[in-house]
């Protein structure tokens, strides 16, 4: 059976970071700072914990505004 998720690193400056990659639609799903992390966050991918491989890229989207504070202006009187 193919894999649908792979971990590898990637040097940024003085850090490492282990990225998680979506092997069908080329996402980055997550990063992770120590490899353990993202060796187990690929088994529990693997295991049906996610989109089976198909990641929407809306969910993937980073929010570039605090919910916290849009509500409370939404909502404060």
């Amino acid at each position: 059976m193919k894999k649908l998720y792979r971990y590898y690193p990637e040097f940024d400056n003085d850090e490492v970071l282990w990225y998680v990659h979506e092997e069908v639609t080329g996402h980055v799903v997550a990063e992770f700072f120590f490899e353990d992390d993202a060796m187990e966050y690929c088994k529990f991918l693997e295991r049906g914990g996610g989109f089976a491989g198909f990641t929407p890229g809306f969910i993937l989207r980073k929010m570039e505004i605090n919910m916290n504070d849009a509500f409370s202006m939404k909502f404060s009187a």
